[in-house]
């Protein structure tokens, strides 16, 4: 099995939004990888460590040697960020992943309250899953098995790094185009947020995956690399429970729609459900059937 690097990076840099290269290694116990973000000096930033074995895959945060400020910010990201660390977190654990968190040299649970409770100074993050279907001779779906995984892991990362400028300017464009718009449009331009938030769609992903929810369709498989990880996230939360203290969780709240479903979705207010567009698709393939007797 050979895992593209540059692929692997490419993937990621695509779901959270920040550019990563990747360089990748094999030996006597597998292929290696390191995934870094582009432009930035690791040793004020983290690397990606992840190694690929004969049934598993190994994977761990690694913070640079002067990345203390970065730690800081992450230790203090706000509770939605927090929200979406413990949901990719607990994916993963309900998918028989072994995690561990080391904070302060102390281990932890990654969802055990305090560790936001005090200074990020030291942080390991490690997420173990074996007995995956891998080196079965087929090295594209090896490929998209790793990439998944690798997912998971940064999509929790990401989740508790600073939001980039040019987010905060999106969200208050955002906020200002509801300005004077009905109550109901205005909820949803404060869904449109939510779905377009880029931390949101990373644990969206990483948690539910690439498929659509309410076709099944892949946009990668059914078109090919050009495509590969083409997917839109949506709210499937009623604007009506939206308040001024709403927290995302991406696990129950955002799912992934092909952009057709989504844009049908979005042909009502409020939005079809994933259930509604299913039996939308499932009436139109029945009527299909019967014209074509």
């Amino acid at each position: 099995m050979a895992i593209d690097a540059g692929a692997l990076a490419a993937r990621i840099s695509a779901e959270c939004g920040l550019e990563f290269t990747g360089r990748s290694h094999t030996g006597e116990r597998g292929q290696t990888f390191q995934l870094q973000p582009a432009h930035h000096p690791p040793a004020h930033t983290f690397t990606f460590n992840i190694e690929v074995g004969w049934r598993s895959v190994d994977m761990d945060f690694r913070p640079g040697n002067f990345s203390s400020d970065l730690l800081s910010a992450m230790g203090n990201a706000d509770l939605g960020a927090r929200y979406g660390f413990v949901s990719v977190l607990q994916s993963s654990l309900d998918e028989g992943a072994e995690i561990t968190l080391i904070l302060n040299n102390a281990g932890h649970a990654f969802h055990d309250p305090a560790i936001w409770t005090v200074p990020w100074q030291r942080l390991a993050l490690s997420v173990r899953k074996g007995m995956l279907p891998l080196n079965d001779g087929d090295p594209a779906a090896d490929a998209e098995l790793v990439g998944a995984w690798i997912s998971r892991l940064s999509a929790a990362v990401f989740a508790l790094l600073p939001l980039e400028s040019d987010e905060v300017l999106d969200q208050i464009n955002l906020t200002e185009i509801a300005a004077g718009l009905p109550e109901g449009a205005k909820l949803a331009v404060e869904v449109n947020r939510y779905e377009r938030d880029r931390r949101n769609r990373a644990a969206a992903l990483a948690i539910h995956g690439h498929s659509c929810k309410a076709c099944d369709l892949n946009m990668g498989r059914h078109y090919g690399e050009p495509a590969a990880g083409l997917i839109e996230v949506h709210h499937t939360t009623p604007v009506s429970q939206l308040g001024p203290n709403y927290i995302v969780d991406p696990r129950t709240d955002l799912v992934p729609l092909c952009p057709n479903c989504h844009a049908v979705a979005h042909r009502r207010f409020p939005p079809y459900s994933v259930k509604e567009l299913r039996d939308l698709l499932h009436q139109g393939r029945a009527i299909s059937a019967i014209s074509l007797v």
